[in-house]
């Protein structure tokens, strides 16, 4: 009969020999025979982490160290498992307490990487630069020097770092890895891309560099080709769940919800507790409404990585949708106090501020946008804007983000062009006819352009409203400041008028990613508009409605125009046209409720709550200081229209047929 000694030499033997499974197995029948032998239950851990039961090595491990407390090779393992968890926080300690211990430079350098990874790079750049300064010329070293530094601002001092140890290390990649990130970080795209390129000619079939490069693209906003890329990735490395947790995140960004998913529970079958992967599944679920699951997932990645930035700015977007705006205040600060320069930390922070009308506060924070918005565009080159005085400059602007934000920022041009010298301003190319009609002396360029005249001011658009409008009182009224084809306008008035009543045009839809289902109805949900009597109804509505139309008019009787020679998608200016030639309208929340409230027509907004609200729609009021004709009739629960549109019912009632 084998003896115990004898039976655990074979274990060991089979587990060096790769053979985990059999190792295992032996492991556990000696525990039943020795249930606190700790190097069993250091080797069964050890066994288990190998073959990927993660849980089942943590429980080992621990049990290990309760019958030796000192044992390092333990508390290292128990650390490593942790780490493999992606739940650095929890493998910390048992770092620490092995480099007291042991006193070896690699097991300091292990506690200073983790605690980089814990985004504690304050505590983390002293043991670097102790490690340096010791004379320990190692890349690894010089590396996470440089990731500390940049996380700290010093964004100067970490790039120095990493182009000597690109340049004394040039087959190393992790050097490589770190500058094309810290440039991205900058916005130098270019720089970023080439330093990817020359890693992947060293390193062709390389699974971190390939993941470099769609980490790059991703931050440009090229999200198909960071799809590509990062497929190239988990080509070399199938099981990588950080690269799965970010291509689910790009899928996120092309609005393949059901595809993400797919990718994020991949990335959490193979690290059950990744606080990554965790959040970005609670962002699928957010964007599908099940607002109280995705705060749950929130949460548990919170309890697994307590300084996850990126997860207390989801939950914070969370509890905003929900309408839980001081709880997501409180979570941008968290963030905010783990990563004082976030940028999606600070520009949700100030989303919410400026939900609540704290315009003074938000604005400032509010520029924070252009770096948390993946592909945002930015001019500026060395003329940013500083905030000081327009007047007798010479300014370049250009509008971000869709078309209604693109509108509904034109507000400010009146009062550019009475201070600055000469404003131009470069736009989405459908808006060129419009702005140029509605703002005489102001040079509009499509987007694409780059101009090469000398300013003395590069701005977004929007950064010019914590100078214009720095709180509610500074909102002028307006009776619209955009300016339709007039003639064009008359005529097409003409011939909608099919009754003696008023010509009312509708909305009923938003194409806005994810978040426009939340915004949108079905015609079919207006059948107590549309029965409203002596009224002629116009469709406004992008995209093919026909069949839509069709059924509302067969279910209500209404008369409702379909022109055909207006293609809101493509023809901007014939739309303002149509939208100029309405007596009212109701619409949902899109660029039709944006331009007819610049064009200062009577407009009804369906406003939505929960993921398709819109901060500049604020918090309880029924109008609205962007657009003074506008009057919103506010949503209670999320998808649910029935109250605003009974209520857009009734009124409408009361003014036509008084």
């Amino acid at each position: 009969m084998q003896t115990f000694d004898a039976a655990l030499g074979e274990a060991n033997a089979l587990h060096k020999a790769g053979r985990l499974d059999e190792a295992a197995r032996l492991y556990e029948v000696l525990l039943q025979q020795a249930p606190n032998h700790a190097k069993i239950l250091y080797y069964l851990g050890a066994a288990y982490g190998s073959l990927g039961r993660i849980d089942r090595s943590i429980a080992a491990l621990e049990r290990s160290l309760v019958q030796a407390p000192g044992d390092l090779n333990a508390m290292e393992m128990l650390g490593s498992t942790w780490m493999r968890a992606a739940q650095p926080e929890k493998a910390l300690p048992y770092f620490q307490d092995a480099a007291r211990r042991s006193k070896r430079t690699e097991a300091d350098l292990r506690v200073a990487t983790t605690l980089a990874l814990c985004r504690r790079y304050a505590e983390a750049l002293p043991l670097f630069e102790r490690l340096r300064a010791a004379g320990t010329r190692d890349a690894q070293i010089e590396n996470g020097m440089a990731i500390c530094l940049a996380e700290l601002g010093r964004a100067g001092d970490a790039e120095h770092i990493l182009r000597a140890s690109v340049a004394s290390w040039p087959a190393n990649k992790k050097a490589h890895l770190a500058l094309g990130n810290l440039l991205a970080q900058q916005g130098r795209f270019a720089e970023a891309e080439e330093t990817a390129r020359t890693c992947l000619a060293t390193h062709p079939n390389d699974a971190d560099v390939h993941r470099l490069q769609a980490n790059i693209l991703h931050r440009m906003g090229r999200f198909e080709e960071a799809e590509a890329a990062y497929r190239e990735a988990l080509q070399r490395n199938p099981k990588d769940a950080a690269t799965l947790c970010q291509l689910g995140e790009a899928l996120i960004e092309l609005h393949r919800l059901d595809d993400a998913e797919v990718e994020l529970q991949r990335a959490l079958s193979i690290s059950p507790t990744d606080a990554g992967a965790l959040t970005a599944l609670g962002r699928v679920l957010e964007l599908r409404g099940a607002l109280p699951a995705a705060l749950d997932l929130h949460n548990r990645a919170l309890s697994n990585d307590p300084r996850n930035d990126n997860a207390l700015v989801n939950r914070g977007a969370t509890k905003r949708f929900a309408g839980d705006f001081e709880g997501a205040l409180s979570d941008y600060h968290a963030a905010l106090e783990i990563r004082p320069d976030h940028p999606p930390a600070m520009a949700s922070r100030a989303l919410t501020m400026l939900t609540l009308g704290r315009l003074s506060e938000a604005w400032p924070h509010y520029r924070a946008r252009i770096k948390a918005q993946a592909g945002a565009i930015d001019l500026a080159g060395d003329k940013p804007w500083d905030g000081t005085p327009i007047t007798g400059k010479r300014i370049l602007a250009w509008t971000e983000y869709g078309l209604g934000d693109e509108i509904l920022f034109a507000s400010f041009i009146p009062e550019i062009l009475r201070e600055a010298a000469h404003c131009t301003l470069i736009c989405a190319p459908r808006l060129v006819t419009l702005f140029s009609r509605s703002f005489p002396g102001l040079t509009v360029l499509p987007a694409g352009t780059l101009p090469t005249a000398d300013y003395d001011v590069r701005l977004p658009l929007t950064d010019l409203a914590q100078v214009l409008r720095p709180t509610l009182e500074a909102f002028p009224r307006h009776g619209g400041y955009l300016k339709a084809d007039e003639a064009r306008a008359e005529e097409l008035r003409a011939r909608y008028r099919r009754t003696k009543g008023p010509v009312i045009g509708i909305s009923w839809r938003s194409a806005a990613g994810p978040t426009g289902r939340f915004k949108s109805t079905n015609l079919a949900q207006w059948a107590g508009v549309l029965k409203t009597p002596d009224v002629s109804f116009v469709s406004l509505q992008y995209g093919d409605s026909r069949e839509e139309v069709a059924g509302a008019v067969a279910a209500t009787g209404a008369s409702i125009t379909i022109d055909p020679e207006i293609d809101p998608s493509r023809d901007i200016d014939g739309f303002a046209a149509q939208v100029a030639a309405m007596d009212f309208i109701v619409s949902v929340s899109n660029t039709t409720a944006h331009l007819a409230g610049a064009l200062g027509r009577p407009t009804w907004v369906l406003t939505p709550t929960g993921p398709g609200m819109h901060w500049y729609w604020m918090q309880d009021r029924t109008d609205n200081p962007w657009y003074p004709t506008l009057r919103l009739f506010r949503q209670e629960t999320p998808m649910n229209w029935t109250a605003p549109l009974d209520a857009v019912a009734a009124e409408l009632r009361r003014v036509v047929c008084p």
